[in-house]
């Protein structure tokens, strides 16, 4: 077997420059002509060949020695509309940035494809490797898988990262990991109650729709308190209200909307069917209609325990036993590499890597200042390589 560390270390340069390169470049949702003609020019060097998808997704097969089973690895590409404020030499060119840590992903996915390709004949199996757009926005792993990126060649297991500060018990250096729930699923739901109109002083003779809507928005949390498991946890949040022009005119309708995360699928069908009744019937119980849109975006991030289990292991080989460290609270974030692990068993880390701003501060992610600490990026690129070598045995 290679000395995975060893490797990776050569190409360190490498990668933090591919990160720079692509950081100067950020593009998103699914309109990365610059990200992705970088990637395939990389690929092509390396002798790679690259299968390209419907909404510019990406993916690459490495072939061992020999027959063996299959593993899966993803690395996100899309950036954000956020203008860059970090003054880095290296900063964004455009109105857009990689405030998320995407473009560190990509780099070190090319890394782990730089040594494999170097390195089929210690490999007994396959590796497939998915540069993906539009986690941001649209779920770009869904259509990928759509068109076959884990079905040909049919993917055994999957494993993939996250890099930077989104769990504060990851320190930089470390691997976290987690068994079960990581991250939430996301939904959204929109409202319209439609009342009567009229004069602020005769309520009377109005259908209140902005009274009905306060009724409602206080109720959508006894859902919550009293009807999810209280060890599972889940969220309804509504974050806008609109309704009126004037202090003296009861309008007639009132706008809402506002967003739901949980952990359970099971969960999941339960919120999205108790938010639809309740709205409905309060909204008929005061003489008013509902109109209710509700969009089910990503479902939760649930890693596979045995997956997780030779993640850790893997990571145990490049950072050390003592620098892999158990997550300790999932996230009511959301990740759509959960359509991934939804099809395979698989896990998804967290590398982290925590740059503060000039100020001292650590900025956040999706903030215009985050940064990243590069002398981590090695490490991604070597748990990769070694998941690979020891899966594809």
């Amino acid at each position: 077997m290679i000395d995975v560390k060893q490797e990776v270390k050569k190409i360190e340069s490498e990668i933090i420059e591919w990160r720079h390169q692509l950081h100067m470049i950020p593009e998103i949702h699914t309109e990365l002509p610059q990200t992705t003609a970088f990637i395939k020019a990389r690929l092509e060097e390396m002798g790679l060949t690259y299968r390209t998808y419907t909404n510019n997704g990406i993916s690459v097969v490495i072939e061992g020695a020999d027959d063996g089973p299959v593993i899966g690895f993803r690395a996100d590409m899309d950036a954000l509309p956020v203008k860059e404020e970090t003054g880095l030499p290296f900063a964004s060119t455009n109105e857009y940035m990689h405030a998320c840590g995407h473009d560190a992903h990509a780099a070190m996915l090319l890394g782990a494809a730089k040594v494999l390709s170097q390195h089929k004949d210690q490999i007994k199996g396959k590796v497939v490797m998915i540069w993906q757009p539009a986690e941001e926005t649209s779920g770009g792993s869904k259509q990928m898988i759509e068109e076959g990126c884990l079905s040909d060649p049919k993917v055994d297991r999957f494993v993939s990262m996250h890099i930077g500060n989104l769990f504060k018990d990851v320190p930089t250096g470390y691997l976290g990991v987690r068994h079960g729930p990581l991250m939430a699923s996301c939904s959204s739901f929109n409202v319209k109650i439609k009342g009567k109109g009229g004069h602020g002083a005769r309520p009377h003779e109005c259908i209140d729709p902005i009274v009905i809507s306060c009724d409602i928005i206080q109720s959508l949390q006894k859902i919550v308190s009293r009807e999810i498991n209280p060890v599972h946890g889940a969220v309804i949040t509504v974050g806008l209200i609109h309704a009126g022009t004037i202090v003296n005119v009861i309008p007639s309708e009132a706008t809402f909307g506002g967003t739901v995360r949980c952990y359970q699928p099971e969960d999941a069908e339960h919120l999205e069917k108790r938010i639809k009744e309740l709205i409905t019937n309060t909204a008929l119980a005061n003489r008013a209609e509902a109109e209710i849109e509700y969009i089910r975006y990503y479902p939760a991030t649930i890693n596979n325990n045995e997956v997780t289990d030779f993640l850790a292991e893997c990571a145990a080989k490049i950072v050390g036993p003592d620098k892999v460290v158990e997550i300790a609270e999932p996230s009511t974030g959301t990740e759509d590499v959960a359509y991934y692990i939804n099809e395979v068993p698989g896990s998804f880390g967290i590398l982290g890597s925590i740059q503060p701003f000039e100020d001292g501060v650590v900025y956040p992610h999706h903030n215009s200042k985050m940064m990243l600490d590069e002398s981590v990026f090695w490490i991604g690129s070597a748990v990769f390589v070694q998941a690979a070598l020891d899966f594809c045995r």
